[in-house]
This record gives structure tokens, C-alpha cells and sequence, in this order.
């Protein structure tokens, strides 16, 4: 255990060293990206509803994995999408107890933390509302109370040696050039309490638009790219191509910023494959097409240079898991092999 220790505080150090350049910054960090290694991670959401809840048997589980950090996720809520207010949810949000007692147990385990705060909807008014369609009656209204919580969460997060924290993910309706000063404003008031890395991280039909990469330090992006057309076949090699052909013009777009994979996420379910965003629709379970996806994901992306690739957190190892799943988590799947694979 001391030797996973040590190992994921090097790794932390990468990847501090692996940060790309904002706009205000020199060339200096560049030169570190491109010797920087991968995350290997995997993401795990504190979604009990037991504020008492031990993460750590979970925890144990993804470093015996292989995995050098883990995500942990944090849901906050506002009431539908034009709600102007951010709150912790009295059931689904953990206590910043709870949060720390994470981070300190994963520390355990020998993994480096990322801090993952995510926006949900406790009562959305249509079945397409989401984080991505937030459209706040007050704009400024809502992006005070969201910087209060992104500012105590870096409280938080620095006073535990957090390595990284994210400044928000698949927030599509406010992540573009109409609120790069809102998000300056908070990006510098975070920066003034946590001395870490920042990352924003977009989501995969949205990324072209999003202004707010040149104020963190980490590209990240959701990786909920369909492989296939839906009722195309799904072997390995064809979603091997279907990868192939994203990696180019993800490169491209990115030019030289290396992409880390917030949330890669295939569900165990027939047709996963080309809809793996959709994670509520009824199906057959498939153990294999979630595997296959995952194949595909290594043979592209293992070889992948760190100036253009910084890693991965695999989406989610919350959930029971087993033959009869069809949730995203790959515990007791066919697919964590191929976690460990690419991990190795």
C-alpha cells in the first residue's frame, strides 16, 4: 500500500505538470505536458443517500483495478432549469463530511483526487431538461450562487491537497462566449482559495463552443461519442474505426491541448454503442457490447502521445453491478478487464 501511495503522489505531480497553457500563461508548461504521463482513473459518484456511507471498500476496488486516481463525482441541485439557485440536495448530495472522508480514503488507497461537482435537477419541468439546457430566469442570480459553491468547494478541496478540481462539466447553454467574464470572475475567485489545477469539462456534442477552456488548466471532455449508427453492427473493429475516426478530429479541434476523458462510459446493454449517453432507456443486457466499446477505446487511444492525451476517468464504479446490470459501472463485467488492460 505504501508503494500505491507513493506512486499516486508522483502521479499527481504529473499531473500538475501536465497543465496547458491559458491564455496568460508562458510556453514553460507546454514543455512539461509533453513529458507528463496519463491519468488512469475512473470516476465514482458520491451518490449514497447514507450521509454515513463508507466509499472505501469502492475505493479499494478501483486502485486494485489499476487505476493511479479516481473522480470524485459531487451532485448539486437546482429545481429545473430556470432555477436561479444551487443547493446541496437533502438525500443525493454529500456533506462536506462526507466529501473529506472521501478524499482521505482514497488517499488511503493510493489514489490522487479529482473533485467533480456536477449540476442536477430535482424536479426538471420536460424530460430534456438537464444541465446542458440551463437557461437561469436571473443569469447573475445563478452564477453567484454558483460561484459560492465552486469557491468552498476549493476551500475544501485545498485544505485536503485535492490534485485537481473541476470548475463544471456539460454546462452546454452557459459554457460558451455570452459568459467568459461570469466565468472569469469565478475561475479568479477560485484560484484565490485553491492552488491546484482547474479543469472544465465539455460535453462531447458541444465541445467546438465551449469559451471557457482558456481560463483552466485541464481540457476535459464527456466521451459520449456514438462509435456506430444505431442498428449497424458493433464488432470491435467497426468501433474500433468509429474511434479512429474521432481521435483525428479530436487532435485536430484541440490542436497540441491534451484531452483528458471525464467521463467514458458505455452502459452493459444491446446498443450502448451508438447512444452511450442515454442512461435511462430500457434494453437488453449485453455484457459484451460494453466490453467491446471498451477494446475499441484502448486499441485507439493506448498509444496516444500525453501532449495530446492526458488521460482518462472511466464513468462509473457507483452501482451493484454484475451479469444482470445494464448501468454504466463495469463491476463484475466483462469490461473490466479491459480497464485493467489499458490500464497496464
Amino acid at each position: 500500500m505504501l508503494v500505491r501511495a507513493v506512486a499516486a503522489a508522483v502521479a499527481a505531480a504529473l499531473v500538475l505538470g501536465m497543465l496547458v497553457p491559458r491564455a496568460d500563461a508562458g510556453a514553460a508548461p507546454a514543455a512539461a505536458a509533453a513529458a507528463a504521463a496519463q491519468v488512469h482513473g475512473i470516476a465514482l459518484g458520491l451518490f449514497s443517500e447514507d450521509a454515513g456511507w463508507s466509499y472505501r471498500p469502492l475505493l479499494d476496488e478501483i486502485a486494485a483495478a489499476g487505476a493511479d486516481h479516481v473522480e470524485l463525482v459531487v451532485p448539486w441541485y437546482q429545481t429545473d432549469a430556470a432555477a436561479t439557485v444551487i443547493v446541496d440536495h437533502p438525500r443525493f448530495s454529500p456533506t462536506p463530511a462526507a466529501i473529506v472522508a472521501a478524499i482521505r480514503d482514497a488517499r488511503a488507497a493510493g489514489l490522487a483526487v479529482t473533485l467533480f461537482p456536477i449540476v442536477r435537477l430535482s424536479a426538471p419541468r420536460t424530460p430534456d431538461e438537464w444541465r446542458g439546457t440551463l437557461a437561469p430566469r436571473d443569469r447573475a442570480a445563478w452564477w453567484r450562487s454558483y460561484s459560492e459553491r465552486l469557491v468552498a468547494l476549493g476551500r475544501l478541496a485545498a485544505r485536503e491537497h485535492v490534485a485537481v478540481l473541476s470548475v463544471g462539466s456539460e454546462l452546454s447553454t452557459l459554457d460558451g462566449p455570452a459568459d467568459h467574464a461570469a466565468w472569469a470572475a469565478a475561475v479568479a475567485a477560485l484560484r484565490r482559495v485553491f492552488h491546484g489545477a482547474l479543469m472544465y469539462s465539455g460535453n462531447w456534442d458541444h465541445y467546438r463552443h465551449v469559451a471557457v477552456y482558456d481560463l483552466v488548466d485541464i481540457v476535459g471532455l464527456c466521451a459520449y461519442f456514438a462509435l456506430v449508427e444505431p442498428g449497424a453492427p458493433a464488432t470491435v473493429d467497426d468501433l474500433t474505426r468509429g474511434w479512429r475516426d474521432m481521435r483525428v478530429e479530436l487532435e485536430r479541434f484541440f490542436a497540441g491541448r491534451p484531452i483528458v476523458f471525464t467521463e467514458l462510459g458505455y452502459r452493459s446493454i444491446h446498443g450502448s454503442s451508438a447512444s452511450p449517453w442515454d442512461e435511462g432507456s430500457a434494453g437488453t443486457v449485453d455484457l459484451d457490447e460494453q466490453r467491446r466499446c471498451y477494446a475499441a477505446f484502448r486499441r485507439v487511444w493506448k498509444s496516444a502521445p500525453p501532449d495530446r492525451f492526458g488521460g482518462v476517468y472511466y464513468w462509473n464504479w457507483y452501482g451493484w453491478g454484475g451479469p444482470t446490470s445494464t448501468g454504466y459501472t463495469p463491476r463484475g463485467k466483462p469490461a473490466l478487464n479491459e480497464l485493467r488492460a489499458f490500464f497496464r
